[in-house]
């Protein structure tokens, strides 16, 4: 189904128009001067637009969304294209998929080439220095510990193949099989052999049969596979959800939400200056999407626990909300995300889909905090960003982008309030100097220094408590209360524990308070 969102992305770039996005929504708007990132799509395939959407949920800069085909068209001569983005000095250059990472490979040599969502990116030539990525690949490991948690039971795993990408694929499981608790074996089908032979020598011996991408499975195998792995009770693992629908046990596939979401955070370390692709090279994300066809597994004669089952109900769930989110069907989308991370706090994709909604809602309200935010933070004005980083992170809790520049800001705040209180400790006034450390440390209770000095401080002052404890209680005797009241506090900032000071601190309020409401009876 062509998602609404889709087209409007696919129609805005075929009519000519400037495809930008501002990432994050409101991220770019609090930046000075902020680069404008190209991203290349391979094409308009809905798996593109997903991992977009991840992306764009934590990139902290504005994008430019191009299609390849309309990139093609309007720029004949791509090698001029790439050119001038080398010359303006680009940092990064994103591509979603192989056509366009090869492309940009192929044309960039300064500017940092982020791939995402490749197959085997290792057949890219990732030597070359500024090439780093994403990749979608999903090891066998993946499919091993599913396993045992599909079927705890399972032991023997075998897995078929017919070419040199499908033994690769295959073959990469005999190196993980023992850590699982399972022994595996890859078996090749030659030009000469029949899968229907292969299944016949293993009939008997095997739990679990693991799908790789290979051409030996094409519609009368899988048909062939699949009844004979379910009259058997054998698992059946796939990494295609088409195939567990029409008849496989579970499967593993890529979420390409937190491929995107990945491929941003990895642009963001790059554009901050604390990485580069010499650095990054490849990452796998960790989170993937499961799958799971409960009457195939049933009828194989498979008892499933609950928790798996909740697994392919919350990927399930992902889906749903994914495409309404997809058709702008906003409301409906944000109460299955939110239903999600009731149940799944750390699903990155239901919170990034969340997130933007609440960006897409709240947008005038978010942009015109954080622009104020950062006015606060160029002026030095900590405590002013503070407030309005925590009115964004109050419309929207997931907004990372707010909760950096809440942390930020917390910190340089808690470091002025820390070179405050040393300034009051030197010039001798060290109950101020206290109260300032701790100020200090309740903003951001990570300050070290302000804990180590706070303490070097009160170590200091705790040979004179007596002395002012004695202060304290000779106001006491005068009914001074309101002096006294003072001394105590005083030594209760010295040593909070000091039970004395804290009952005498108690006896002269009660006595104020009595004082203060017998004036005020004679006042009347």
């Amino acid at each position: 189904m062509r998602s609404k969102s889709k087209s409007f992305w696919k129609a805005a770039c075929l009519g000519g128009l400037a495809c930008l996005a501002l990432s994050g929504a409101v991220t770019s708007l609090t930046a000075r001067e902020a680069p404008v990132i190209e991203i290349l799509l391979s094409s308009d395939s809905s798996i593109y637009e997903e991992g977009l959407a991840g992306l764009q949920s934590v990139m902290q800069a504005q994008t430019r969304v191009q299609y390849l085909e309309v990139l093609q068209a309007e720029h004949p001569d791509l090698g001029a294209y790439f050119n001038d983005i080398e010359a303006s000095g680009a940092q990064v250059y994103i591509a979603f998929g192989r056509p366009a990472a090869q492309l940009a490979a192929e044309n960039l040599r300064t500017t940092n080439v982020i791939f995402s969502m490749l197959n085997s990116p290792k057949q890219m030539n990732l030597k070359q220095g500024n090439l780093c990525g994403v990749s979608m690949d999903i090891g066998p490991d993946r499919y091993f510990s599913a396993l045992k948690q599909v079927d705890p039971d399972a032991k023997y795993v075998y897995s078929f193949y017919s070419n040199d990408q499908g033994r690769q694929a295959a073959v990469a499981g005999e190196y993980l099989d023992l850590e699982h608790g399972i022994l595996y074996q890859a078996i090749q089908i030659g030009p000469s052999d029949s899968l229907e032979g292969a299944l016949d020598s293993i009939r008997d011996r095997a739990d679990a049969i693991y799908m790789v991408t290979d051409p030996l499975y094409n519609r009368q195998n899988f048909q062939l596979l699949s009844d004979y792995a379910k009259k058997n009770g054998i698992t059946l693992m796939t990494g295609y959800p088409a195939l567990v629908r029409l008849g496989a046990t579970f499967g593993i596939s890529p979420d390409y939400t937190n491929l995107g979401i990945a491929t941003g955070e990895m642009a963001n370390r790059i554009l901050s200056g604390k990485s580069d692709c010499g650095k990054e090279l490849v990452v796998v994300p960790s989170q993937t999407s499961f799958s799971l066809n409960e009457t195939y597994a049933r009828e194989q004669g498979l008892q499933l626990s609950e928790a798996i089952k909740e697994r392919a109900r919350l990927a399930g769930l992902l889906k749903l909300g994914v495409e309404l989110y997809g058709d702008d069907k906003i409301n409906s989308a944000r109460k299955i995300f939110e239903a999600i991370l009731k149940k799944d706090p750390e699903n990155r994709a239901a919170r990034s889909y969340k997130s933007l909604i609440v960006e897409r809602l709240t947008g005038d309200q978010t942009r015109r905090f954080m622009t104020s935010a950062q006015r606060h933070m160029d002026a030095r004005r900590y405590l002013n960003a503070r407030a309005d980083y925590a009115q964004v992170l109050r419309l929207n809790p997931d907004y990372e982008k707010a909760r950096e520049g809440l942390a930020t800001a917390s910190r340089l705040q808690s470091e002025l309030e820390t070179n405050r209180a040393r300034s009051l400790s030197a010039s001798g006034q060290p109950f101020a100097a206290i109260k300032t450390y701790i100020s200090a440390l309740s903003i951001w209770p990570q300050n070290a220094r302000a804990r180590s000095e706070l303490a070097a401080l009160r170590s200091r002052e705790s040979a004179r408590i007596d002395h002012y404890m004695h202060d304290g209680l000779a106001q006491y005797n005068q009914r001074n209360y309101e002096i006294a009241i003072e001394k105590f506090e005083n030594v209760l900032l010295v040593n909070p524990g000091h039970k004395e000071a804290t009952e005498y601190l108690r006896l002269s309020r009660q006595k104020r308070e009595a004082v203060l409401r017998l004036l005020q009876r004679k006042k009347n």
